[in-house]
């Protein structure tokens, strides 16, 4: 079977978990608790809200856009640490925010978890279109790339003679962490056992990259999901597994905004210009100042405008 008809069964399979978790968030009440914000406050008033996911490179995202945007005379503000990506998608369909940073194939999967896509011209094409069929759009494709990727400790990696994802069939007891919401991700335990046939005998959910560097290097799982571009792979010595049945997405960073605000030439100008200038290797700088070197979201994102000539 090729990776195409593999993919379009696994959606199917998908398609039905999205869509309950997408009805539990449908209901009454804002996901932003304390913010009244009416659906006009995107785009349509003379503030810009950049909401964030929660994890530190999403947040310093969100800053770089909003402190952009300020530059260029605009108000804008934050909402960090919002939450996964069923929580933020509904705070922007609900006016609660304007703009949040994206990453374009795991973007495309939740929009439309139908799509065959595993290019990034394919992505790239079809985005677009399943983001506007749900009143957003998107603005440029930065070259800045943030993909997740599968990560054993040297160890596992020498003993079973591990290189790609589909090589963990050889590990008995394959016990898999990450994110709480990754177990319902086309590429979390669902593509594992869909694409790569693997068996996961468990999920072990982190709300703490900390306490997942520590589980695995103590062998309490055998494999985590991490971003390429999280210092904590190469300060521990981790080998990434690659990933030949292109079961994961291109994840290049991408603003998604609401329809309305692509109407405020000055914001998505100035949102456009820090992707122009965004690199992966200045994402991994700029998470390692603040988990590392513990520096605030909002500095070192200044500090960066600042360099670019972007404030």
């Amino acid at each position: 079977m090729s990776v195409r008809s593999r993919r379009a069964v696994l959606a199917a399979m998908l398609v039905s978990a999205v869509t309950v978790v997408a009805g539990c968030g449908s209901g009454g009440g804002n996901p932003l608790s304390g913010n009244s914000a009416s659906p006009s406050a995107g785009g349509g008033s003379s503030e810009i809200v950049v909401g964030s996911a929660n994890f530190t490179e999403n947040q310093v995202l969100a800053e770089l856009y909003a402190q952009a945007i300020q530059a260029k005379g605009v108000k804008a503000s934050t909402h960090l640490d919002i939450g996964s990506r069923e929580l933020y998608i509904r705070a922007l369909k609900d006016g609660s925010i304007s703009v949040v940073p994206e990453y374009t194939g795991n973007l495309l999967q939740y929009l439309d978890p139908k799509t065959t896509a595993t290019t990034a011209a394919e992505v790239d094409e079809q985005l677009p279109k399943a983001a506007q069929k749900q009143g957003f759009d998107v603005l440029d494709t930065t070259k800045a790339v943030d993909q997740d990727c599968y990560v054993v400790t040297k160890a596992t990696a020498d003993k079973y003679q591990l290189k790609t994802i589909g090589d963990l069939s050889k590990v008995p007891n394959l016990t898999v962490g990450g994110p709480t919401e990754l177990q319902d991700r086309p590429y979390g335990p669902p593509g594992l056992e869909g694409i790569y046939k693997l068996k996961v005998a468990k999920f072990q959910a982190y709300d703490s990259p900390a306490i997942k560097v520590k589980d695995l290097k103590d062998g309490k799982i055998t494999t985590a999901d991490f971003f390429t571009t999280d210092a904590a792979i190469a300060d521990n010595g981790f080998v990434k597994l690659e990933d030949p049945q292109s079961m994961i997405l291109p994840q290049n960073v991408i603003p998604l905004v609401r329809a309305d605000v692509k109407k405020n030439t000055k914001a998505v100008d100035a949102m456009n210009a820090v992707g122009a200038q965004l690199t992966t290797e200045d994402l991994t700088a700029l998470i390692k100042k603040v988990d590392v070197e513990h520096q605030t979201t909002a500095d070192v994102a200044k500090a960066w405008l600042s360099s670019k000539g972007l404030s």
